[in-house]
């Protein structure tokens, strides 16, 4: 349980990151002004651009629409309820384990004194 709930969590994690980059690509700024545009890249003179990283960490960035991002909702709101359910799951099969320890103890220590 404890694998499947690592699992689950490292999808939801990818799933998140993947919709900030969605969120990120769709609301890129778009030039306002010949002077704003020298500021900036006197600022981030070095820095790769956002079209760089975008390449770099989602190649098919051209492709993605505000749509995706139901679709990426959908997506890690079942995890979010199966990660519940193998959390829940994970929690009583512990509690049943500590409780049939806890008899075994209990009966080892009847049986010594």
């Amino acid at each position: 349980m404890r694998r499947e709930l690592a699992r689950v969590r490292w999808w939801r994690r990818l799933v998140q990151a993947r919709r900030d980059l969605a969120v990120a690509f769709l609301t890129q700024p778009e030039s306002s002004s010949p002077v704003l545009d020298l500021s900036w890249e006197a600022l981030a003179a070095g820095a790769p651009t956002s079209a760089e990283l975008a390449a770099a960490v989602w190649p098919d960035a051209t492709t993605f629409a505000a749509s995706n991002l139901d679709e990426l909702d959908a997506l890690d709101g079942r995890l979010e309820a199966y990660e519940a359910r193998v959390a829940v799951t994970l929690d009583n099969v512990t509690a049943q384990m500590v409780r049939a320890l806890a008899h075994v103890h209990r009966m080892e220590s009847g049986k010594e004194s």
